[in-house]
């Protein structure tokens, strides 16, 4: 088969002939048709996440979808969505791919794969962080830090299908937010165009947008936490999902005290086998629905080094996407 082989961590991944995956019991072998490049499969294959040093050569990629060619659970042919642990085993930037049975979620007619592509990873957080951790409820307010980049747009459409009564969008990039102001039924109630070096400025931002909010999403953290947690009502709820802006930050503890405040994390790679298949499923009925979608855009497998420089550099403005 071809794959997206990376030979040296830190480097590109090279379009080359691989070996073909050879099928284990409790596995599903599919051939991809369509690969997400996020940013956490750039992280890994440096060699700076967490979890530890990916062995090299490698084949990058955590998820995707394709077509079932063999497995014990799944009928040949079903188009599946599919997520594995990227950097310790091969990934999906390939032409065929292993994964857990359980990790292979059926895919309903009429969606695109590459929309199911974009929207997995994202779209299954941000539904679990409005759903499970937020607990939003219709007719509250919602503020979404970082709201340009994937999932911060997830997190505007999926808060408005859930009735939040106003949504508002704050990111780093005034073009970005502009096509997000005319995006239909999905679009923010207000923008704002953040300034890490104005605070105050951000809090008239917010009050004129409408805040304080009863829920703040929140991607960014670094120097716009604390604005953000100050534009919470009494009772408001915070919810962290990254830090592409800063891991670091200092928080009033006086604030969290006297508004009762509650301050939470998610991380997508947490979420539970079933809870992320319930909630692939609910996603998948608002796709349908014309309710979510994404930017995309879409590689071939020969030009995977331009795809991976355009994830490294930052937020790209759109999911990027491989048809191996």
């Amino acid at each position: 088969m071809r794959a997206a082989v990376v030979h040296q961590l830190g480097q590109v991944p090279e379009p080359l002939e691989h070996k073909d995956p050879v099928p284990a019991p409790g596995h599903t072998l599919v051939r991809m048709t369509a690969a997400a490049i996020n940013p956490i499969d750039v992280t890994i294959s440096s060699g700076r996440h967490p979890l530890g040093r990916p062995g090299v050569p490698h084949i990058p990629g955590i998820e995707g979808v394709g077509v079932v060619v063999e497995s014990d659970t799944l009928a040949p042919g079903t188009r599946v969505r599919v997520q594995v642990p990227g950097g310790l085993v091969d990934g999906t930037l390939a032409e065929l791919v292993i994964a857990p049975d359980a990790a292979c979620l059926p895919i309903p007619d009429g969606v695109d794969d590459a929309q199911v592509a974009a929207l997995g990873s994202v779209g299954i957080s941000a539904l679990v962080a409005l759903e499970d951790v937020a607990a939003l409820r219709a007719g509250e307010s919602v503020l979404v830090l970082g709201a340009t980049g994937a999932l911060g747009r997830a997190f505007v459409q999926l808060a408005r299908a859930f009735g939040a009564q106003s949504v508002i969008a704050a990111g780093r990039n005034a073009e970005r937010l502009e096509s997000m102001a005319g995006a239909g039924e999905g679009a923010p109630d207000a923008t704002i165009l953040l300034d890490p070096t104005d605070p105050e400025g951000f809090k008239q931002q917010l009050a004129e947008a409408g805040g304080p909010v009863d829920v703040v999403f929140d991607s960014l953290w670094g120097p716009y936490a604390m604005p953000g947690l100050a534009g919470l009502k009494f009772g408001g709820r915070y919810v962290n999902l990254g830090q592409s802006a800063g891991a670091e930050t200092s928080v009033d503890a006086g604030l969290l005290r006297h508004r009762w405040l509650r301050l939470a994390g998610l991380s997508g790679a947490a979420i539970s086998a079933e809870r992320a298949r319930a909630a692939f499923a609910h996603l998948m009925q608002l796709v349908v629905a014309g309710r979510v979608s994404l930017p995309t855009r879409v590689y071939a497998l020969d030009d995977v080094a331009q795809a991976w420089q355009a994830q490294a550099a930052g937020s790209p403005g759109a999911k990027l996407i491989v048809r191996p």
